[in-house]
């Protein structure tokens, strides 16, 4: 019997990456804590995305995260800015050829700000 589903998840972090990367494949990506998403992998563990890993996988695969899901990455530890310092942090880099634009779901735009100029001003 697979003993996984019983041992809950946990979150990958620097420290679980000291002895070497590793390879993870996304199965689901949902909203986190502190308005950010969070990354599930077939491991059965998570990664809480930042702002730089989101850019490279939007880069990779798309905007839309249900691009995401079935494609492999890597977690390292590098480098990342944080209040202006560099700190270590979890880093993710592709695998999974990126998928071409054609084959991307689109993400639909937001709608203009409205203008809250009212432009039907009585004449003085």
């Amino acid at each position: 019997m697979d003993m996984r589903e019983f041992a809950g998840s946990s979150f990958i972090t620097v420290e679980s990456l000291r002895a070497g990367p590793r390879e993870e494949v996304v199965v689901s990506v949902a909203p986190g804590k502190y308005d950010k998403p969070v990354a599930t992998f077939k491991s059965g563990d998570q990664l809480t995305l930042n702002k730089t890993n989101v850019r490279t996988l939007i880069k990779a695969y798309g905007e839309d995260s249900r691009d995401w899901v079935g494609c492999s990455i890597e977690l390292s530890i590098g480098p990342t800015k944080y209040d202006g310092d560099q700190i270590e942090s979890v880093v993710v880099k592709p695998i999974s050829p990126p998928k071409p634009l054609a084959a991307r779901t689109p993400v639909p735009k937001p709608p203009p700000p409205k203008n809250d100029m009212n432009d039907d001003a009585a004449a003085f």
